[in-house]
Formats: C-alpha cells, sequence, structure tokens
C-alpha cells in the first residue's frame, strides 16, 4: 500500500499494533546499528504474530555492550543484513500502529537503518504509541517507567531483559493488558507500507541455551 494514501484511523481498542523491539550496538541511530530485531502483532487486544532475526551490520562493527544484549559475533556472521530483511518488517507492520517501549529510541532506529539501506522513501510516516504511557493505566503505580517496572505493574515478566523477542512480547502483553481500559479514548492511523517488493529472507535466531 502506498504509504502516502489515507489510511483509515481505528480507535484503541479496534487497531492492529506491531510491538518492536531492537537491540543495538549503542545509543546513537546515527553512529551504532542494529543488531537483533523482533516483532509482536497485537490485534483487538489479542497477541498474534511474533518474528525475530538477529542482524548483521557487518563484520567491521563493534557489537557494543554485549554484557547486556548477550549478542556474540558468531551468532550474527551469516545473519541478514537489515536491508535483507525489509521485506519480512514491512509486511509486518503494515496496517498497524507501531508500539515500542520509550518509542523515540526504536523509531529513530528504524528510520536510520532504512534511510542508510535507501529504503525509507520521502514523507513515510510511522504512526506509533509509547508503552512508558501505559504507566498512567496500571493496576498499580510503576516503581519507574523502565519497561520492566511497567511490565511488573500487569502483571508481566520478562523472562530475558535486553533479548528483543522478550521484550516485544513484554511491550505486547502490555498492550494487550489496556486495551480494554483504554478502548475508543485513544484513536491511531495505521502505517502504510511503501508499494515496492523488498527483499525477505529467513530469519537467524540466538542459540538455544
Amino acid at each position: 500500500m502506498n504509504n502516502n494514501e489515507d489510511v483509515m484511523k481505528a480507535p484503541f481498542d479496534e487497531a492492529s499494533f506491531a510491538c518492536l523491539d531492537f537491540e543495538t550496538t549503542g545509543f546513537s541511530p546515527k553512529r551504532d546499528r542494529v543488531i537483533e530485531v523482533a516483532v509482536v502483532t497485537v490485534t483487538q487486544g489479542t497477541i498474534g504474530t511474533s518474528w525475530t532475526s538477529l542482524i548483521n551490520p557487518g563484520d567491521d562493527v563493534e557489537l557494543g555492550a554485549t554484557h547486556i544484549h548477550g549478542i556474540k559475533r558468531d551468532w550474527i556472521r551469516n545473519a541478514p543484513s537489515f536491508a535483507e530483511i525489509a521485506g519480512n518488517l514491512f509486511s509486518l507492520l503494515d496496517g498497524k500502529v507501531l508500539v515500542a517501549h520509550n518509542a523515540n529510541f526504536d523509531l529513530g532506529f528504524l528510520r536510520s537503518e532504512m534511510s542508510r539501506a535507501e529504503l525509507l522513501p520521502k514523507g513515510t510516516l510511522f504512526p506509533h504509541w509509547d508503552t512508558m504511557k501505559a504507566a498512567d493505566f496500571a493496576p498499580s503505580m510503576p516503581a519507574s517507567r523502565k519497561l520492566v517496572d511497567v511490565a511488573a505493574a500487569f502483571g508481566v515478566e520478562i523472562t530475558n531483559a535486553h533479548q528483543a523477542l522478550d521484550d516485544a512480547l513484554a511491550v505486547a502483553e502490555i498492550v494487550a493488558a489496556v486495551t480494554e481500559t483504554i478502548g475508543s479514548s485513544i484513536w491511531f492511523n495505521s502505517f502504510s507500507s511503501p508499494d515496492e517488493d523488498f527483499e525477505s529472507c529467513p530469519p537467524t535466531h540466538r542459540p538455544e541455551a
């Protein structure tokens, strides 16, 4: 679907969401790179599809805080580049509202990686919601607005923090938990992927523990 076309608005409790998480080599979208991505979909409060892949940013790129994200060079040596999973990603995001925790961080990296791969058409918009806002709807006040604390306030436990799929799943569970409460008080446009054929390829996953 062309990103410049009008897209239908939907209330929170009828919208489809793509819950996104990146693991990166650092904090700067301009300087640093994505090394793992995960998307978990939520529609009308029900968790649906999940997808994740390690990303190879290039052999000359330092992996950053490996003690936090745990990703090793050997794991990504044969992983796809960001450009090679663009088709997978666009298909998962199409028709959805993007959701992330501290969304400016993830959207910054999404834009940067898409631009670096020359896959971001001019004027592309990413309608989104930030689960940091979910703290206002929690049954109890979170200890902070960090993902682990907001998730805990909804009874959601993150099994492996700083692994993209586990963090994206926690975001999805928060979205599912607040759907009925928010109802139709918030409305969204949805993301419309460009009318182009983008490359897709099989994902590469972390080794099983």
